[in-house]
């Protein structure tokens, strides 16, 4: 996971960025709505930092890991990512994949919180983040960078998993009157069960098959 360790040395000047970024509109929210809740201040604002990390992240500090001139830039082929982890990078935990899901987890956990109309219906934030998704490899490719098709699988996952933690959520702070400006969720019982169901899975399918590859003697796809 060093991409994530070295994500964070950004955290303080994204923390920042944000909250000058963000202060004109709260100023306007609260003029124009009075009182504005604290909690919708607090999400708007950790949106805001979390799209100038994005940014930075895939655009700027990016471009300080060398690619080189002769590497293959387009990646359309689902499934090559996972074979080089379970066969180069030693599983999946300690691969860039998990650091593709992690990366778009507070996207699909921020935006239901911050957009109403996307607290009715999972896909829609889903969808959002496989566009947002898409549209970052395709400038990629064009910047000189590597666009593959895995990162936006990944990215996705982590949106599916952003929204499903938001689900859950929703229904354990359902009676809480403080957290109504954020958490408001019509979703039913099987809905939240679905959502557990799913984080689950996002969780515990990378650890098996990162057990698996690690217990056989040549790996879970041995190299030819």
């Amino acid at each position: 996971m060093t991409y994530l360790y070295d994500a964070m040395h950004f955290l303080p000047f994204s923390a920042l960025a944000a909250a000058l970024l963000y202060l004109p509109l709260a100023v306007f929210l609260h003029v124009r709505k009075k009182p504005y809740p604290f909690l919708r201040d607090l999400v708007n604002y950790l949106l805001t930092g979390f799209l100038f990390a994005l940014v930075y992240v895939t655009f700027f500090w990016a471009f300080t890991r060398n690619v080189s001139p002769d590497a293959v830039r387009l990646h359309l082929l689902p499934g090559d990512s996972f074979l080089y982890a379970l066969q180069y990078d030693g599983g999946l935990w300690s691969s860039q994949i998990m650091w593709n899901v992690c990366l778009f987890i507070p996207l699909g956990g921020l935006l239901p919180c911050v957009f109403r109309p996307l607290r009715k219906g999972a896909w829609k934030t889903v969808l959002i983040c496989l566009l947002l998704s898409l549209c970052i490899e395709f400038v990629q490719y064009f910047t000189g960078r590597i666009a593959d098709m895995d990162d936006v699988i990944c990215n996705t996952l982590g949106g599916v998993f952003g929204r499903a933690l938001y689900t859950v959520a929703a229904w354990i702070f359902r009676k809480v009157k403080a957290f109504e400006p954020v958490f408001t969720d019509h979703a039913k019982l099987p809905g939240h069960i679905a959502a557990i169901l799913t984080m689950i899975l996002i969780l515990l399918a990378p650890t098996v098959l990162d057990l698996i590859n690690a217990a056989l003697p040549n790996g879970l796809f041995p190299i030819a």
